[in-house]
């Protein structure tokens, strides 16, 4: 059965009572970090199953795992923090502009030089 990507989901299940969380998904990251737990830690995260066509998995996981955290705040930054980043951008692109323009040397040209 062909899925959209909407379809596609990743549920995380959990109640008050059980210190374990259902985790359902197709998302492949996930996937992988999930597997990696289970070889790593297979006491704490066990595959629980694996869909016919191999494309969504299930797994327990400890509820105490499951995080939702706010993004970082950036700190803001100061006129000079500004003022040298700026003078680091324009540095790097012209530095970009320089090796870009600069012609390539090559053995077969002549300009090329080792030192022993």
């Amino acid at each position: 059965m062909d899925l959209t990507r909407y379809e596609m989901e990743t549920i995380i299940n959990f109640n008050e009572e059980k210190r374990e969380a259902s985790v359902y998904t197709f998302n492949g990251a996930m996937r992988r970090k999930l597997e990696k737990l289970a070889q790593e830690r297979p006491e704490e995260c066990r595959l629980e199953k694996l869909s016919a066509d191999g494309r969504s998995v299930t797994y327990t996981i400890p509820k105490s795992w499951v995080r939702i955290n706010k993004p970082r705040d950036a700190a803001p930054l100061t006129e000079e923090q500004k003022q040298a980043k700026r003078e680091m951008l324009k540095s790097m692109q012209e530095n970009r502009r320089t090796r870009q323009a600069e012609p390539h040397n090559t053995p077969s040209e002549g300009n090329y030089t080792t030192e022993n």
